[in-house]
């Protein structure tokens, strides 16, 4: 998949693009044309390094947002513009966007297909046409641009799967690594990397993921992972001092290895120049086919698929265990056996794939990882030595952060907060555990007219005799549960009759 890191058109974002090495940038036309009065022509070659290759988007969405208001002869006339610009600058350019303004009709939009260049131009699908007409235009052009809002309002991602098998997709403003790994994506460009200047956002890549924090949490974000970006080679002071340039350069080192990770789970390699553009479908004949048969089959028969053979999810194991219960038919006891499921260590993490691989001291390529988690928690007790390692590395934890918040000069560390106040919750739930205990409560009463009863005897004030719980005469209710072996109990009375 290919990732044009669009905004290039300003020359603050094109510079540091060209120092960063990145090999596929994106500019807009109407971006440029904010900033350009076009009084000479405007050169994408004398602007861009001979090594990069370059997505030119139209802009329309500016046009096509709620609430913009341009007159039709202008669109006309700026529509006008971008044919001549892009006519001047076809060589340079990699791909470049239809003009796709929706004010102007979709019937203007397809008039001007016509005059497309049918090797770099790619056509824009609007959510409003509806999918019958995205299956058209797969059947039409080979390449077809889709925004990440249209993606997100109606699930069309099956379609987009089945049309990628043919024609190349290209995703406008994506900022959803999910969603890039939804379909097979020819490219997709973003301005997303620019939100680390723009609006305060931080991105870090942590090894097997990317992070974004918005500008509210970029404090507790930066300090959470000051180790990482320092050892990735960034100045952690003007990171923190919201140096604009050194967040963008950490922002576009966390989207390449973002990209580099949905390229390597898409089964491709990371495409640094775009392959020329291919007009079929030629088999390679490096390696010839060879049929084989074997004795005894029936020429042309259709063998049914193999049945594969269903196996337990890796972290996953059952455990067989003997259920007793009482058979509401006859009465008797009965046996049968249940399973029950478990949590177990997968088993299936590889040196070569994990994260630590550059700091484990057992690293060894090619081989599975050698730690084990054997946890086992059945019993109270298991439960309650479970809760002390917990509260036993949360507490070295937050001792370990107040002594960095002191070195770093006292500042009220949030992420230390946090903890301690998550340390409190674990030491608390081991008391509330430890403390728990068990309450009977039981109510009795009668009717004036109810036969004499257990209660009646035990307590004795209805009975003939003395109760049965005392041998001189009635005692308390409170007595008799205490003779009885109860030690909390609540004791109603019956209210005296109305006269």
């Amino acid at each position: 998949m290919i990732f044009y890191f669009a905004g290039a058109e300003i020359p603050s974002h094109r510079n540091l693009l060209a120092a960063e090495d990145v090999p596929h940038v994106g500019m807009s036309y109407m971006g440029l044309r904010r900033r350009v009065k076009f009084s000479k022509p405007w050169s994408i070659a004398e602007h861009y390094t001979p090594q990069q290759s370059v997505f030119l988007d139209s802009g329309c969405h500016t046009l096509n947002r709620a609430g913009v208001e341009v007159a039709p002869s202008e669109i006309q006339d700026i529509a006008t513009h971008y044919d001549e610009f892009v006519e001047q600058n076809l060589d340079r350019v990699q791909a470049y966007a239809e003009f796709d303004a929706l004010p102007m009709g979709r019937d203007w939009i397809e008039r001007r297909r016509q005059h497309l260049d049918p090797e770099k131009s790619i056509v824009v699908w609007h959510e409003e046409w509806g999918l019958d007409v995205l299956k058209r235009m797969a059947d039409t052009y080979p390449y077809i641009a889709v925004g990440q809002g249209t993606c997100g309002d109606r699930d069309i991602i099956p379609t987009l799967r089945a049309i990628s098998r043919t024609i190349k997709l290209h995703g406008m403003g994506f900022s959803s690594p999910p969603l890039m790994l939804s379909a097979d994506w020819y490219s997709v460009s973003s301005t997303t990397w620019l939100s680390a200047a723009q609006h305060g956002e931080t991105f870090i890549w942590t090894g097997n993921e990317m992070r974004r924090y918005p500008a509210r949490y970029k404090a507790q974000a930066r300090k959470r992972h000051r180790t990482l970006i320092t050892r990735a080679g960034f100045d952690i002071d003007l990171i923190e001092a919201d140096d604009a340039t050194e967040n963008l350069r950490l922002s576009l080192w966390s989207w390449r290895r973002q990209i580099d990770h949905i390229s390597q789970r898409h089964g491709k390699g990371v495409t640094d120049t775009a392959p020329p553009p291919t007009t079929g479908n030629g088999e390679s004949s490096a390696t010839p086919v060879t049929a084989t048969s074997s004795e005894g089959e029936h020429e042309g028969a259709t063998h049914p698929p193999a049945e594969r053979v269903k196996k337990l999810l890796p972290g996953i194991e059952t455990e067989a265990f003997t259920h007793r219960y009482t058979d509401p038919d006859t009465g008797e006891r009965q046996t049968r056996t249940e399973h029950r499921i478990n949590a177990v260590d997968p088993g299936v993490r590889v040196c070569d794939g994990c994260f630590l691989a550059n700091k484990c001291p057992e690293y060894q390529p090619g081989e599975s990882c050698a730690y084990e988690m054997p946890v086992r928690v059945r019993t109270k007790e298991q439960y309650i030595a479970l809760l002390d390692s917990m509260i036993s590395m949360q507490a070295m934890r937050v001792f370990s952060m107040r002594m960095s918040e002191e070195v770093e000069g006292g500042y009220a560390d949030p992420n230390l907060s946090s903890e301690m106040d998550r340390l409190a919750k674990f030491v608390k739930l081991k008391s509330d555990i430890e403390e728990a205990g068990f309450t009977f409560s039981m109510k009795m009463q009668s009717k004036d007219n109810a036969e004499v009863g257990l209660i009646s005897r035990l307590f004795g004030p209805k009975s003939d005799g003395p109760p049965a719980l005392s041998p001189a005469g009635a005692v308390s209710a409170q007595d008799a549960l205490s003779q009885m072996g109860i030690m909390d109990a609540e004791i109603v009375e019956e209210p005296a009759p109305r006269e």
